[in-house]
């Protein structure tokens, strides 16, 4: 829980610093108003700092952008059971925290910004050792913007034990001169990117396991199985993560965009699918399942739009999806409203079956507690899920690391917001993992599945370089 304090801010410190002495863990914030600045110039400019220790996460439509500088605390877990949600929750209430907020109208606190691992059972790619079965970070600086309101920067720090209330407010004396450098960010024009080479993994492994999952869900055994690969890029050069990251904010305007850096790695991606967003004791959920192309006029959009919504196939792998998410909220939130039908959902390259499903959160219900629940959804996952993760961890012919999982940020008071890694790629340095996955249910055809993931890889390519994809 956050104390707001209504004090000067040295007498808060001063609280800190005692409950520090005391064994107990102690968050203080401090929230200010800063000059207009662009995000990508903030995080540009954070990187002389902090490099390898920023995150990026902006929602749809850019109403809502949150940049983080530097590793004020870091909260991971090696868990590999559902058990890793609730020791990231657990530690997060551990601390106590000390908001100051007197010159700011926003009071958005301390914010945790992270993620989980698809399938901590079958999560042995070394590329993604360093980001754990689940790993938040407390942003020393986090710069926020809003629609219609001027960008804050909340400053975090985490008391040590012997530290004096002297010594604190001087470290945030030091911290607060950071800012203006923080604030004259530059975004350089982008080189043109070096050339890369294109591999493909294990492909006709992976359309063997789809004639193999289509085998079972027609005997019955399962109703529908997500089945995901990946391609590698590589070049001579470093890839310029930041100009994708511009790419991406330019060109999927309806997406999360996303960076989490981690060293010399950073997890990025454009993904359309919210998994649950809570504001205010408000709960908001959505389907996304069922895709198809976008057309090259408004006609021919219109045209794929209602074939898509005529389509038996992706309106099943669709239904799998609303029913299975409506009866996870119904555990955790009260008045659930949920369409009878889907709609439509676009972004630059696809439009997909889209369902919002919303509700108000029970009182012994948290959003950790919901995230817990969906993950995975029959969207990433498949149905029944035990059996679909089952399948996965048996024909699937890679290891997912947080590719298709839940990741987000989290607040002190309960809000917060999940969405689901897709269409994203792991970078580090001069090569790139790319990853995408399509649903598997008894009238799946490997070579239209195919088409389909080529179809889902094109946004990151796109930012990482305007690649055309051809099958190797």
């Amino acid at each position: 829980m956050i104390t707001t304090m209504r004090k000067t801010f040295r007498e808060t410190l001063a609280l800190a610093v005692d409950d520090a002495r005391q064994g107990q863990q102690v968050i203080v914030s401090r929230t200010i108003p800063v000059p207009h600045i662009n995000p990508l110039h903030f995080y540009a400019a954070a990187e002389d700092l902090y490099s390898g220790e920023r995150t990026f996460w902006m929602s749809p439509n850019s109403d809502e952008t949150m940049v983080g500088a530097g590793n004020e605390w870091i909260i991971d877990t090696a868990e590999q059971s559902n058990a890793r949600f609730t020791e990231i929750e657990i530690e997060w209430k551990r601390f106590k925290k000390y908001t100051d907020s007197a010159d700011s109208d926003y009071k958005k606190g301390p914010i945790l910004m992270g993620g989980f691992s698809f399938d901590p059972l079958k999560n042995n790619n070394h590329l993604w050792k360093p980001y754990k079965e689940g790993r938040f970070v407390l942003p020393s600086f986090l710069c926020t913007w809003k629609k219609g309101q001027k960008p804050e920067i909340t400053i975090s720090k985490v008391i040590l034990p012997n530290e004096t209330a002297e010594e604190a407010e001087a470290d945030f004396t030091k911290r607060t001169l950071y800012i203006k450098k923080l604030c004259r960010g530059k975004i350089t024009a982008c080189s043109t990117p070096a050339p890369f080479e294109m591999n493909e993994h294990h492909t006709e492994e992976w359309l063997a396991s789809i004639s193999k999952a289509t085998d079972s869900i027609r005997k019955g055994e399962l109703d529908k199985v997500v089945l995901a690969r990946d391609i590698t890029l590589d070049s001579e050069k470093p890839i310029d993560v930041q100009g994708a990251l511009k790419t991406l904010i330019k060109e999927q305007q309806s997406s999360f965009r996303f960076i989490f850096e981690n060293g010399t790695s950073s997890f990025i991606g454009a993904t359309p699918e919210r998994l649950v967003q809570i504001k205010d004791q408000h709960v908001r959920s959505a389907c996304l399942a069922g895709t198809i192309k976008r057309g090259s006029s408004n006609k021919e959009d219109q045209m794929l739009e209602s074939a898509l919504l005529e389509d038996e196939k992706n309106l099943e792998e669709h239904a799998y999806v609303v029913k299975m998410i409506r009866e996870a909220l119904l555990n955790h939130c009260s008045d659930l409203h949920c369409p009878d039908g889907p709609g439509i959902y676009k972004t630059k390259n696809v439009q997909h079956l889209y369902t919002p499903i919303e509700g108000f959160l029970n009182k012994h219900s948290s959003l950790l507690d919901i995230v817990k629940h969906l993950h995975p959804t029959p969207a990433l996952g498949g149905l029944p899920q035990e059996k679909a993760m089952s399948m996965i961890r048996d024909i699937e012919p890679m290891d997912r690391g947080w590719y298709a999982a839940p990741i987000g940020w989290l607040d002190a008071e309960g809000n917060g917001e999940f969405a689901v890694a897709i269409r994203s790629s792991l970078v580090n340095e001069n090569s790139a993992v790319l990853y995408a996955g399509c649903g598997i249910v008894k009238d799946s055809d490997p070579e239209m599945e195919y088409e389909e993931t080529k179809m889902k890889l094109r946004p990151m390519l796109s930012a990482l370089g305007g690649l055309k994809y051809d099958r190797t």
